[in-house]
This record gives C-alpha cells, structure tokens and sequence, in this order.
C-alpha cells in the first residue's frame, strides 16, 4: 500500500466506477497512487474504495486527513490591521515677555 496522500473529489463522478448501493452512501471519487474509484462511507463509519462489486476499505484517518485537506476551512479573506492609534501630547509653551509667540 503506498504512503502518499490520497486524492479526494467529492460528487457525482463516482457513477463512473460503481452503481448505486443502499448498504453504504457514495461520497465521491478517491485515488491511491493508480487506483481509482468511488468513495464510500460505510454504516460502520468507516471508508472504502468501491469498484464495480469489489470493496477495499480504507484506513479512516487518512480519508478524514484527505477530507480537511481538500475540502477544510474555506479561505477566509485577509483581515485589515486596525487603524492605528494617535496619542497626542499637550506641552506648555513658555512664552516670553517681550518674545514673539509662535506660530502654528
């Protein structure tokens, strides 16, 4: 069995590989390497690769890891710094007698 990721597309295309089948619920398609099939959750809560009548289960974990990967947290947009924050000082001024006062 290979150890590289496997590729999930969930929707209709599992048509292609399989027929409709009321003992588990078809998700969509996964591929291990050079395989192919449809995906399918099964009533145990596991997972399985189904081609025409040949059912491979499929290691659980490495589905739901798949499943976040592919279809995780949507893209949120970038959030905007908040404005910054102005402090503004008060400094007395000495003003001179005679001296001319300046000017803003």
């Amino acid at each position: 069995m290979s150890q590289e990721p496997l590729q999930i597309t969930i929707g209709p295309r599992w048509s292609l590989f399989t027929y409709a089948r009321d003992d588990m619920r078809l998700l969509g398609t996964v591929q291990r390497g050079m395989q192919i099939g449809a995906l399918a959750s099964l009533p145990d809560g596991g997972y399985a690769q189904v081609n025409g009548d040949i059912v491979e289960p499929l290691n659980a974990s490495r589905v739901l890891y798949a499943l976040r990967a592919t279809h995780g947290r949507p893209v949120e947009p970038a959030r905007t710094a908040p404005p910054a924050t102005v402090i503004v000082k008060k400094r007395r001024r000495v003003v001179l007698p005679g001296a001319t006062p300046p000017q803003d």
